[in-house]
C-alpha cells in the first residue's frame, strides 16, 4: 500500500505534464493504493478492513460520524447540528432540559443546549441559534465554539473501544489568505480526537468526496463538496489529489442575500429553500426566485474559479478519456440542481474534458463516508 506521506512523492513522480509518460513502478503503487482502496468501500467484511474504524464528517452545518455496521455491507451514522444556544442558568431550565432530554452542557455561569435541541429550543422561544464554525472553520468570533464543538462531536462519536482506534476526520480545503485559520482549524480537533484514544488524521472534503463516489472510475475525477459555509472542490487522479481548493462561499451566503434581499429571516429562507425550492419549475413567488438567481451565482463562481485553477495548473496528469464530476453536500438537495450545474457547465470553456455530472448517493453523509473508507485501509 502507498502510505499517507508518501503520497507526495508519488505525485511528484506522477506530475509530468500532460504529454509525459508515467513511470511504471509509480504507476504500479497507485494502482495498488486504488484497488486497496476500492476493497475498503466495497466490502466491509475484508480482513485487511479495520473493522472499527470511524469517519468523521465535521461541517459548518452539521457533524457526521459513520462507523460499519454489524452487517459488513451496512454502516452505522449518527448527525447533530453543529449549533448551540446559550442561556442563562436556571433550576427550572435544567428541569425542564433533563425532563425533555435535551443536549446541553454548562459553560461558565450559562447552559449551552445543543445540536438539533438547541435547533428546537430556538424555534420556541423565537431565538436565534450560534454555530461554532463559520466558512468551514472554528470561528474566532464565539467565545463558546472550541468547548461546544467537543461537546457535540461527543454526541455522535463515542468514546474509542481500544487504544490508537482508526479515525478519520474532515477538513476544508486551504483558502489563500486563511491557510493559518485552517492550522489551527485542523489541530485543535486532532488533539482533541487523540487525546479521547482516537488515532486521528484528516481529509479534505473534496477528497472524501472522490473516495465514497468513484471507485468505479480509479477514484479519477472531480468531486465538490458544496456544503453550508463553504465549496470544497478536489481534482483527484488514482486517488492522489492533484488540485485541492474551495471557495469561501455557500448555502449560508445564499440564505443571507435572500433574507436581507426579500425582508425576510434567514430561518424562513432556509426553510422554503429546503422544502420547496425547485430548479425545473417555474418559481411560485419572488423569494423562490432570488433563492435560484443567487444558487446560479454560486454555481458560476464555483465553476470559473475550478476552470481558472485548472487552466493556469502547469502540471496535470495526463487524461485518456473525460472525467466524471460528482456533488455532494446539503446545498446540492434541491429537486433540479444537477441539471441546473450541468446547464451551467456548457456556458465555461472547461480545460478538461467531463464525462458526465453526478449527483451522489447521499450527499448529506457522503464525506464521513469517504473519510471512514480513509480510515479503514
Amino acid at each position: 500500500m502507498v502510505e499517507e506521506n508518501d503520497d507526495k512523492n508519488v505525485l511528484n513522480d506522477l506530475l509530468v505534464g500532460t504529454g509525459g509518460a508515467v513511470d511504471p513502478h509509480t504507476l504500479d503503487k497507485l494502482i495498488t493504493k486504488v484497488d486497496e482502496l476500492k476493497e475498503s468501500g466495497k466490502s466491509f467484511d475484508d480482513r485487511s478492513v479495520d473493522k472499527k474504524a470511524y469517519g468523521l464528517d465535521i461541517g459548518t452545518s452539521r457533524i457526521v460520524s459513520m462507523k460499519r455496521g454489524e452487517d459488513p455491507a451496512s454502516v452505522d451514522s449518527a448527525d447533530q447540528l453543529n449549533a448551540f444556544i446559550a442561556v442563562s442558568e436556571t433550576k427550572f431550565l435544567k428541569d425542564m432540559l433533563v425532563k425533555n432530554h435535551m443536549a446541553y452542557t454548562k459553560i461558565r455561569d450559562e447552559i449551552a443546549v445543543l445540536g438539533y435541541d438547541a435547533q428546537q429550543f430556538a424555534n420556541t422561544f423565537n431565538s436565534e441559534i450560534r454555530r461554532p464554525m463559520k466558512k468551514g472553520l472554528i470561528t474566532p468570533d464565539e467565545l463558546y465554539a472550541i468547548p461546544v464543538m467537543k461537546e457535540i462531536i461527543n454526541l455522535v462519536l463515542p468514546k474509542p473501544e481500544e487504544v490508537a482506534q482508526p479515525l478519520c476526520f474532515s477538513i476544508p480545503a486551504p483558502e489563500a489568505g486563511f491557510e493559518a485559520d485552517l492550522v489551527f482549524h485542523e489541530g485543535i480537533l486532532k488533539k482533541y480526537l487523540v487525546g479521547l484514544g482516537y488515532k486521528a488524521k484528516s481529509i479534505t472534503e473534496g477528497m472524501a468526496v472522490v473516495l465514497s463516489e468513484l471507485a468505479d472510475d480509479n477514484f479519477t475525477g472531480i468531486g465538490i463538496s458544496m456544503g453550508a459555509g463553504m465549496c470544497n472542490v478536489c481534482f483527484s487522479f488514482l486517488s492522489v489529489p492533484v488540485i485541492v481548493f474551495s471557495i469561501s462561499r455557500g448555502g449560508d451566503d445564499i440564505d443571507i442575500a435572500v433574507a436581507r434581499m426579500m425582508h425576510e429571516t434567514v430561518n424562513r429562507v432556509g426553510v422554503i429553500k429546503e422544502e420547496s425550492l425547485d430548479f425545473i419549475r417555474t418559481p411560485k413567488s419572488n423569494l423562490e426566485n432570488a433563492l435560484i438567481i443567487y444558487y446560479e451565482d454560486l454555481i458560476m463562481t464555483l465553476l470559473n474559479t475550478l476552470t481558472g485553477i485548472l487552466s493556469r495548473s502547469e502540471k496535470l496528469p495526463r487524461l485518456n478519456q473525460a472525467i466524471p464530476i460528482v456533488l455532494a453536500g446539503g446545498t446540492c438537495l434541491p429537486n433540479g440542481f444537477k441539471v441546473r450545474f450541468e446547464q451551467l457547465l456548457k456556458e465555461v470553456k472547461m480545460p478538461i474534458a467531463i464525462s458526465s455530472v453526478r449527483l451522489a448517493r447521499d450527499p448529506l453523509k457522503t464525506t464521513a463516508m469517504g473519510a471512514l473508507i480513509s480510515a479503514s485501509v
